[in-house]
């Protein structure tokens, strides 16, 4: 269920090729957002913690420019990625298959909506240079929240 979206395909076109090389989370980033998770309790749930490394990259001088700000989303959106997939796989071994099945239909569902979503984004800003950071930040909410989701799936039991 990695990301492999036609956004993220066009926002690597629109940005240039050197967005694919940037991409990747650094530790500082990971840092950062298991940081933040490991206090959510307190400060009222793990959604406040989306961005919090985005952010912080776009602080930097390197984070300043639609390349940069881009880059900084889709670092911590494949942050949120691992999450999202780490979960999937737990529960793919704690439910029972029939139950996993129709988990596995509404990922996909999911997967095209937020394509879909994130495509209209990039879409409603183009051609604009700012439809890159759009879509890259739409990326970001649409894994965070639904990483989030899974997470909370069976955190009662």
């Amino acid at each position: 269920m990695k990301l492999r979206a036609a956004v993220l395909a066009a926002l690597l076109v629109s940005t240039g090729s050197a967005l694919a090389q940037d991409a990747a989370p650094t530790e500082e980033d990971r840092t950062l957002l298991d940081e933040c998770l490991a206090r959510d309790d307190a400060a009222g749930g793990p959604d406040i913690c989306i961005g919090v490394a985005s952010d912080a990259c776009m602080a930097l001088p390197e984070g300043e420019t639609t390349v940069g700000m881009t880059n900084c989303s889709l670092r911590e959106t494949a942050l949120w990625d691992e999450r999202l997939n780490a979960r999937y796989e737990a529960l793919e071994d704690t439910l029972e298959p029939e139950v996993f099945a129709t988990l596995r239909e509404a990922q996909r569902a999911w997967i095209a909506y937020r394509d879909a979503e994130c495509a209209f984004a990039h879409a409603l800003w183009s051609p604009g240079t700012i439809s890159s950071v759009v879509a890259a930040g739409c990326l970001l909410d649409q894994t965070a929240r639904r990483a989030i989701a899974l997470e909370g799936v069976g955190a009662a039991e």
